[in-house]
């Protein structure tokens, strides 16, 4: 079937243990050259894995050849904890004690510098041997060799059960003979030494029956279940449970009987003899892993209920959200009560998670963790019998290989250390703690996109928050409160009535233990200006008052500094503040506490992009006259000019020096772009720049571009309301359709625009029945367009972004499947119409997607690529699509997406004006930039520059796409265009 945005794309399941190049502007800090004599470092751990609970003092063993070392510790938002230079003794002990994730970075000093990583954990002091008997857990593969010296990170992370396979083949060699030795050795006697509950998976086929397929005929179901019953009676006393296979449904293990039909012959066969073998021991199944077809239900149909003490689940949906989760259980609860006399069943989720690394299905770390946390809790409001993660460690180290990378912990040979944890095993740990003695006590959504889950606990009352997107709420607590990060770090705050207590909730959880009595949305909140390495950060605080009170506040910084303003009742007030330096360049986050007198009300979060002072760019581009070239760019954003002595470029196997000028000015920057007519396939491309002696590099993809082929995009703002505007001049984009559409049912036109703000997609789709059952991840199942944007050339980019969106019960929804750097589900900030006419069988989509939410995609180098497809259902979900380029529906491939030219803005020709109306342009009204006047759209941006020198972006203090109107000097020099300009001041 084609490849949806929820097909788990999976390895089969035996196996022997063992920087992201995007096609935008990628910069580059500034860096001292390389030195031959650089010493040498390495960073091991003291503590295993560097696991360690709250008490424990931190200690880290490293070995250098250097006299001296310097050091930071980052937490898990990136925040700078500790830091210090001293001088080396082989041993670091950072002074951080709160519970929390780390990465702890060395840089040894000698005639070179050299630089290593590494990343600890400091975890809650929970009870082992109670959480055996808990609700959470990991998939293992102990079973396919992996190192058992990893079980130990079950019981220090507080989820000491795991899920592993026995294997038939190995454990039953002659007939009705059983050898447990190896099973025993890899990691059974060893799980029982530690108190650690294993849930075994009876699986995969023996050749000694059936040539080792799935067993089907009678002989070999029989020999199955003995097998599975002399399991049970082997350790039934120490496990929680028997899984009767794994993914039939895929065929897991070489089965290529993947009927329903025959696995409930197998579940009827081995369900008596482990319930004979162990009584009380749960026997589970079907272990489906594509919920998205009747197979689960089918089975259902057939009597596989009567065999079954719990349903397993393996709910994936990277890297779609957790709240995709809550849905899927949801969903097959109902299922389960529909065939079994309206009660339910355990449900256990033995496997789900999502990877992490490049993988265009992959997602960041952080979330990762988010969504791990935000799944346990997920799987307790559904009273879940188990949760596992898949899996404790990852199984490999090659950053573009998904089913290496979901891990809780690094591999044994990561960089980063044997065991070490990523920010998800931190963040499972501290959501296992809150939850361990936990009862679901209800939910609701209190503000719009906000989540509120509601729990009893032994400590007395829990909620969990998060949102869709980042904001500071309003609580009214009873008393006093603790409020816990998702990584653990706990404050406890102080409340009352008409006391605020402001909790910062984003995607990640916050945990709230307290009595919370009202919930609301407030004004206060900390905002930074985007800001250049170290120099001070501007920004803005803003408080809101109590209703009936004047208040007295302070706002506390990590460093110590404090800002102070006073409120009168019911109003809110602002005031400017300034952030110490970041030293580094990248996304920028911090916290701030705030007071109200001397109650600490809570914390405020504030992020912002930190660039370095001069950056090297490098992207491929399309000129004023269409043509391909690799865009080099150095900018300076400093006060002071900088000396520029060397720019080149390395593409493919052709390398050139670039004449350049000698010094950048202050706030300004050089251009150059390199030809690309001559490249015949993708290719990777560096450039490099010297600038005060300091190296730059940026380093991407570039690919050909058909101009026969080339979908232009006019510039031109779009009204988002659900009407088709004047599209006029504008090309539309042809759809074809796939091999199981209806061309008699459906046919489709679509335009792609653009404006400074935004990038636009319109349709104008025939169906003459219009079916859309589902929500959110899985709105792709009924009438729906999905589409992609990508930065450069088709296949230059390895991520990029897919949406769809869809007209649903709940109305319009726009939703992101993939993305360069945000989570998938909900997008915030782009406004999406969608209506519909049943009479004449027509649904027009319209979406606006903000530029500021296409990491990787830069307009001003004119090009980008894309796909698309129109989901057709009548009934029965997706029937087929009618398609745009390719790459969404089967395999995730940007080298099928169709190559976009952002066409330069039509320049506006005032009229003439009137002598008898003096001062007076344009008739009686006017209207801002972009905005629709009467039955067209006006939009007042200036042209691209002429002929070749074609102005660019300004990176200055205005905005991003302000077009400029000329360049101040152009020069073609070493096959190269040269740009120079200076940038507008910033404000």
């Amino acid at each position: 079937m084609p490849n949806h945005p929820l097909t788990p794309l999976r390895s089969l399941p035996r196996r022997t243990a063992a920087g992201t190049a995007l096609a935008l502007a990628l910069g580059g800090a500034l860096a001292a050259p390389a030195s031959a004599a650089a010493p040498e470092l390495s960073i091991t751990s003291q503590a295993w894995g560097n696991l360690f609970h709250d008490g424990d003092a931190v200690s880290i063993r490293y070995e250098t050849s250097a006299a001296a070392i310097t050091w930071r510790v980052v937490d898990g938002w990136g925040e700078v904890v500790d830091d210090g230079s001293e001088p080396s003794d082989g041993t670091l002990s950072p002074n951080v004690t709160d519970t929390g994730w780390y990465r702890l970075e060395v840089t040894a000093t000698g005639d070179g510098r050299t630089s290593a990583a590494t990343t600890f954990a400091i975890l809650p002091d929970t009870d082992a041997a109670a959480s055996a008997t808990g609700r959470f857990g990991a998939a293992t593969h102990y079973g396919q060799s992996w190192d058992p010296a990893s079980m130990q990170a079950l019981t220090a992370g507080g989820f000491a059960q795991l899920r592993d396979e026995i294997y038939w083949s190995e454990v039953e060699t002659q007939p009705g003979v059983y050898d447990w030795s190896r099973a025993r050795a890899e990691f059974l006697d060893s799980a029982r030494a530690q108190g650690i509950r294993p849930l075994l998976l009876a699986g995969y086929g023996n050749p000694l029956y059936d040539a080792g397929n799935g067993p089907v005929s009678p002989d070999a179901v029989a020999a199955y279940a003995d097998y599975a019953a002399a399991m049970a009676a082997e350790f039934g006393d120490m496990s929680t449970g028997i899984e009767v296979w794994n993914e039939w449904d895929l065929g897991l293990g070489g089965n290529t009987n993947v009927s329903p039909e025959h696995y409930v012959a197998l579940l009827a066969a081995a369900s008596p003899a482990i319930a004979a073998a162990a009584p009380g021991l749960p026997v589970i199944g079907p272990a489906v892993a594509n919920l998205n077809t009747d197979w689960l239900e089918r089975t259902f149909q057939l009597g596989a209920l009567e065999h079954l003490d719990g349903i397993v689940l393996h709910p994936y949906s990277y890297p779609v959200g957790a709240d995709a989760l809550d849905e899927t259980l949801t969903r097959i609860d109902a299922l389960v009560r529909r065939y079994n006399d309206g009660e339910s069943l355990p449900l256990w989720i033995t496997e789900h998670g999502w990877p992490t690394g490049t993988n265009a299905r992959a997602v960041p770390e952080r979330q990762q963790a988010a969504d791990i946390a935000k799944s346990a809790v997920i799987a307790a409001a559904h009273d879940a019998e188990r949760y596992y993660v898949y899996d404790l460690v990852n199984d490999g180290v090659v950053d573009a290989e998904t089913e290496e990378n979901f891990g809780l912990l690094h591999h044994p040979d990561d960089a980063l250390g044997a065991f070490t944890p990523k920010p998800s095993f931190a963040a499972y740990a501290v959501a296992g703690d809150a939850l361990a003695s936990a009862t679901f006590a209800g939910r609701d959504d209190p503000l719009p996109g906000l989540r509120h889950l509601r729990f009893d606990t032994a400590a007395g009352p829990l909620h969990v928050f998060w949102s869709d997107a980042a904001r500071t709420i309003s609580l009214e607590v009873a008393g006093s409160a603790e409020i816990t990060t998702m990584f653990g770090a706990a404050e406890t705050v102080s409340g009352g009535s008409g006391a605020p207590v402001l909790a910062h909730v984003g995607t990640e959880p916050l945990y709230v233990h307290g009595d919370v009595t009202a919930i609301g949305q407030t004004a206060a909140a900390l905002t930074l200006d985007p800001a250049v390495a170290g120099s001070p950060m501007a920004g803005t605080w803003t408080v809101q008052g109590r209703p009936d009170a004047a208040s007295a506040w302070r706002l506390v910084l990590p460093d110590g500094t404090e800002a102070a303003q006073t409120t009168e009742p019911g109003a809110t007030a602002s005031t400017s503040v300034t952030v110490p330096a970041a030293a580094t360049a990248g996304a920028y986050e911090t916290s701030a506490r705030v007071f109200e007198g001397d109650r600490y009300a809570g914390t405020l979060r504030a992020t912002t992009t930190v660039r370095e002072p001069v950056t090297l760019q490098a992207a491929q581009a399309l000129t004023a006259d269409g043509a391909s070239v690799l865009r080099v760019r150095v900018a300076n954003a400093s006060a002071t000019p900088r000396a520029l002595t060397s720019l080149s470029y390395i593409v493919g196997a052709t390398s050139a020096q670039l004449s350049a000028p000698t010094t950048i000015d202050a706030d300004a920057d050089v251009v150059i772009d390199v030809p690309l007519d001559e490249l015949t396939e993708p290719a990777a491309f560096t450039a490099t720049a010297v600038v005060d002696g300091s190296t730059l590099t940026a380093s991407g993809r570039v690919a050909p571009v058909d101009a026969a082929s080339v979908q232009p995009a006019t510039h031109r703002t779009i009204t988002v309301d659900g009407t088709i505007d004047d599209l006029g001049g504008v090309a539309p984009i042809a759809f074809a359709a796939n091999g199981d559409a209806d061309d008699a049912d459906q046919s489709a036109r679509a335009w792609l625009t653009w404006d400074e703000e935004y990038l636009y997609l319109s349709a104008d789709v025939a169906d003459d029945v219009h079916d859309q059952p589902a929500q959110g991840a899985n709105i792709w199942q009924g009438d729906s367009i999905q589409f992609t944007v990508a930065g450069g050339a088709p296949g230059a980019a390895t991520t990029w972004h897919e949406f769809g969106m869809a007209l649903t019960s709940a109305g319009p929804q726009l939703y992101r499947w993939l993305s360069v750097d945000a989570g998938a589900g909900p997008v915030p900030g782009a406004p999406v119409a969608i209506s519909r006419d049943d009479d004449t069988g027509r649904t027009v989509y319209e979406t606006a997607i903000p530029w500021n939410l296409l990491r990787g995609v830069d307009p001003t180098t004119s090009l980008l690529s894309s796909a698309a497809i129109v989901n057709e259902a009548d009934g029965a979900g997706r029937a087929g699509f009618l398609s745009w380029g390719g790459g969404i529906a089967g395999e995730k491939d940007s080298g099928q997406f169709t190559a976009v030219r952002l066409l330069a803005p039509t320049p506006v020709v005032e009229p003439p004006i009137e002598p008898t109306e003096p001062g007076v342009a344009g008739g009686s009204g006017s209207s801002a930039p972009g905005t629709a006047t009467g039955g067209g759209t006006v939009s007042s941006a200036t042209a691209a520059g002429t002929g070749d020198a074609r102005a660019l972006a300004s990176t200055g203090g205005s905005s991003l796409l302000t077009w400029l109107g000329a360049a101040i000097a152009a020069s073609v020099t070493a096959g190269g265009l040269l740009v120079m300009r200076r940038t507008a001041r910033r404000s």
